[in-house]
């Protein structure tokens, strides 16, 4: 059961800022997502086709995440960095069409493959960078399925991920294998993919709540599930 969480002097400076600002040097920030960005560009059409021929496997381990989603139909829902768009569909049957999708990802050409596969009038995509995404609404659920260890500032992403959660609705973080798993196979991929790594439960939860998050659930088995909810906030309080 996750501990009961303590704001640290970090986490109220963080919490206290107007919008959310970056810990690297912004020169710093952008080579490190472009560089991210350049790979899964690169590596695309390859990556889809590895996924199509273990997706019986691969299908059968998401229709056990997707089913922890808690999606229900009617909700809006952001997929943050949707790749080549493996979860759309079965996002799409859980919300129904009163709801809403929203598929965001930095790469245009993993964006080019999703678009030709799933079209549908609630269905929107969007190209950018997760940690600067400002969205005109905000979302029931924001879904990270193997996107954390690519963001190179992991507070400023959560931090934007807070700001585009409804109060008291949920993160999702998830992977279709064991933090561990997911740590070794990045570690023998090119740069800068071979840096990316997903945190330790305690780097994690601190983290969260840096960016104003609480967590509520936290599993690391043979998959990684991370369930965090976005409290009511006084500017919440004033505009209710």
């Amino acid at each position: 059961m996750p501990q009961k969480q303590k704001l640290s002097p970090t986490a109220r400076a963080s919490l206290s800022s107007d919008s959310p600002q970056s810990h690297l040097r912004l020169d710093v920030l952008e080579r490190e997502v472009s560089s991210r960005r350049l790979f899964f560009d690169q590596v695309a059409r390859t990556w889809e086709e590895e996924h199509s021929n273990a997706e019986g496997e691969f299908d059968s381990a998401l229709q056990a995440l997707v089913g922890r989603f808690d999606l229900r139909p009617g909700q809006v829902v952001l997929d943050a960095g949707c790749g080549t768009g493996r979860l759309l569909p079965l996002i799409l049957e859980k919300i129904g069409p009163s709801g809403q999708l929203v598929a965001v990802d930095f790469s245009e050409k993993m964006l080019d493959i999703a678009r030709k596969k799933y079209q549908a009038a609630n269905l929107i995509f969007c190209r950018a960078d997760i940690g600067q995404f400002k969205s005109p609404c905000q979302f029931d659920r924001i879904i990270c399925l193997c996107l954390l260890p690519h963001l190179p500032d992991k507070l400023l992403a959560l931090q934007t991920l807070r700001a585009n959660l409804k109060a008291g609705e949920q993160l999702i973080i998830a992977h279709t294998a064991s933090r561990q798993e997911v740590n070794a196979y990045h570690a023998h991929l090119p740069q800068p993919i071979c840096r990316d790594q997903l945190p330790d439960s305690r780097e994690m939860t601190e983290l969260l709540v840096a960016a104003g998050l609480r967590l509520i659930e936290l599993e690391e088995s043979d998959r990684y599930f991370l369930k965090a909810v976005r409290d009511e906030d006084q500017v919440d309080k004033i505009l209710r």
